[in-house]
């Protein structure tokens, strides 16, 4: 059975429809937390950043924003039927979520200790991207091992430039990172074209 325009496509397997209609499906909601953690990511950096590189970060936030609102709430997209999450998936959260606050930590005494406080954005991006690695397997979503490496290799290169060249360099790959999370969950949302693979 189909029904297009502003309504919903149903089929055995699934269903197209907009994810504003869709609110409580964890594909929907659950990428509200990782565009707030994206937007912290630039709004709390950013203001080390020169002024001319604050409002051209605002901007690209912007733009990136709404790109993954149109994309996850707007744009009629395919919903296949939702595996079911694994047993121990709440304990792989608990332990990514455990182990990201201990990096972070541990990175914060280890700059504290060389004076380096202000590379912290960048441990935080690592750890932050870490910790989304276990997340792909535990809840069947392969977006989190592009978003965790990317994530990841951002940390890196901040902290290397950060700690070898300037700290402003941390903050500015935080502010990237923002956007590149933004980023890889609109295109998650994109990957289908909207319609049923019949």
């Amino acid at each position: 059975m189909s029904r297009w325009g502003d309504q919903m496509a149903v089929t055995t397997a699934g269903v197209v429809d907009r994810g504003l209609r869709r609110t409580g499906d964890p594909r929907v909601w659950g990428t509200t937390i990782g565009a707030a953690g994206a937007s912290v990511f630039v709004h709390a950096n950013r203001g080390e950043l020169s002024s001319a590189a604050s409002i051209v970060a605002v901007v690209l936030w912007a733009g990136a924003l709404a790109a993954y609102v149109w994309a996850v709430f707007v744009r009629p997209r395919w919903f296949p039927e939702p595996e079911p999450v694994r047993g121990s998936a709440p304990w792989i959260y608990l332990a990514s979520v455990v182990g990201m606050l201990a990096l972070v930590q541990v990175g914060q005494m280890a700059l504290d200790a060389g004076d380096k406080v202000g590379v912290l954005p960048a441990v935080i991006v690592l750890a932050v991207g870490l910790h989304f690695l276990p997340f792909a397997r535990a809840f069947h979503t392969p977006m989190f091992i592009r978003l965790g490496l990317a994530m990841a290799a951002l940390g890196v290169v901040g902290l290397v430039l950060g700690l070898a060249w300037t700290e402003t360099a941390a903050p500015a790959i935080a502010v990237l990172a923002g956007l590149v999370m933004l980023l890889v969950i609109t295109e998650a949302a994109l990957r289908d074209d909207g319609h049923a693979p019949f």
